[in-house]
């Protein structure tokens, strides 16, 4: 029975390795792997491998399940999980330390070697009903165990200790409710360190925080907290610091196409027809201009200077998969605004070229006014456009 208890084991174990990246030292890293009826908050405990350093357990939720910890709706708010079917959450923040913090602590598969670089990702989303976000989500390596026996927070006071807490950005704040963002950064071992905490481990006053106003997707009063999802923890061993990709989510899904048609235009045309084939377009989710339009902005330019009374309306349009992907992401400024942005960087030009702002105005159509009903890539590149309107 002894030998077949140990047989069991081993097959348990080489089942965990063999079921995640084999390269990524953190075992069970999306919470998979769950031993035991999870019921209620607190038990992050059932997901092996992993505990919360603190009497206060952080939180487990599944899909599983249903009530305050299923997914994607649970007590905190709502979120599909990073990868797989669970996730984690943790207390980062609480206004005037009301309530103590939470924290994930997991053993690495083997002890990191000293002098070397490892490339680590925690990804984290802002639950729906916190109130506030903030900067101070890190990764802390130990070779022990960090513990305390009861409820309260874990602040590190010295150097010595936030040497070994690895952190994303700094003044970053992790707002996103729509999506998950990346902790991710480079960190060079001093050698045996064997596990990793995850959580806030700076006072209150040394965290940056971010009011936010409720989201109206979400019923429910708002916490004055903040409380973060967690999923896909990746510790990988790097040879060149630079294959660390912290840029998980690639700002353009789409082929990057800029539509650019150069054409003579007669000079006997009407204003209103030669300001329509001098357009400028942009590329996908972009506001930046190209190069390749300072040609068609010097005529209009010219167009304006030979007419002093002339005023014009630059119209910014995005085509509709650019619409359709603030559903994804409804809180992302730059896509909110792009037509905005657009006609914007078009007036900054001319501005800087001498035309004064008064004949200049700037308006955001969206993508209600496509100059093209085609889907392909090249029918949805003409839509990404500034169109000069004459005003009467």
């Amino acid at each position: 029975m002894k030998n077949l208890t140990i047989i069991i084991t081993i097959l348990i174990t080489v089942f965990k390795l063999s079921a995640q990246d084999e390269n990524n030292l953190v075992l069970n890293p999306s919470f998979e792997s769950v031993d035991g009826k999870l019921k209620k908050l607190t038990q992050i405990y059932l997901a092996n491998d992993w505990d919360s350093p603190t009497a206060l357990k952080a939180d487990l939720f599944s899909s599983s399940i249903s009530g305050d910890i299923s997914v994607p709706r649970n007590i905190y708010g709502k979120e599909f999980p990073k990868d797989g079917e669970n996730y984690a959450g943790i207390l980062a923040y609480s206004y005037n330390n009301k309530k103590p913090r939470t924290y994930l602590q997991s053993q690495l598969i083997k002890p990191m070697a000293s002098g070397l670089d490892y490339c680590v990702k925690v990804h984290v989303n802002l639950a729906d009903l916190s109130k506030y976000a903030i900067d101070r989500i890190g990764i802390h390596f130990s070779d022990d165990r960090v513990a305390i026996e009861k409820k309260g927070d874990i602040i590190f006071n010295n150097k010595s200790e936030f040497s070994a807490v690895l952190s994303n950005e700094k003044s970053k704040i992790y707002k996103s409710r729509y999506k998950w963002e990346t902790v991710c950064g480079i960190y060079h071992a001093e050698g045996k360190e064997k596990f990793l905490t995850i959580g806030n481990f700076y006072n209150n006053k040394d965290t940056k925080y971010e009011k936010l106003v409720k989201i109206d997707t979400f019923p429910g009063t708002q916490l004055p907290e903040a409380y973060y999802y967690v999923d896909k923890i990746e510790v990988k061993l790097v040879e060149d610091p630079e294959t660390c990709n912290c840029n998980d989510i690639q700002k353009k899904k789409r082929e990057s196409i800029v539509y650019h048609l150069d054409v003579e235009v007669p000079e006997s045309l009407p204003l209103e027809v030669k300001l329509k084939k001098y357009g400028i377009y942009f590329d996908v989710e972009d506001y930046k201009l190209d190069p390749m339009f300072d040609n068609n902005l010097s005529k209009v330019i010219k167009i304006l200077n030979e007419n002093p009374n002339l005023k014009l309306q630059l119209n910014g349009h995005t085509d509709y998969l650019e619409s359709e992907a603030i559903k994804d992401d409804p809180e992302n400024k730059e896509l909110i605004n792009l037509g905005n942005y657009r006609s914007k960087s078009v007036r900054d030009y001319l501005i800087r070229n001498g035309i004064s702002s008064e004949r200049l105005s700037a308006q955001d159509l969206g993508s209600d006014q496509p100059a093209s009903r085609g889907t392909s890539p090249f029918s949805l590149a003409k839509n990404r456009r500034v169109a000069f309107i004459v005003l009467k």
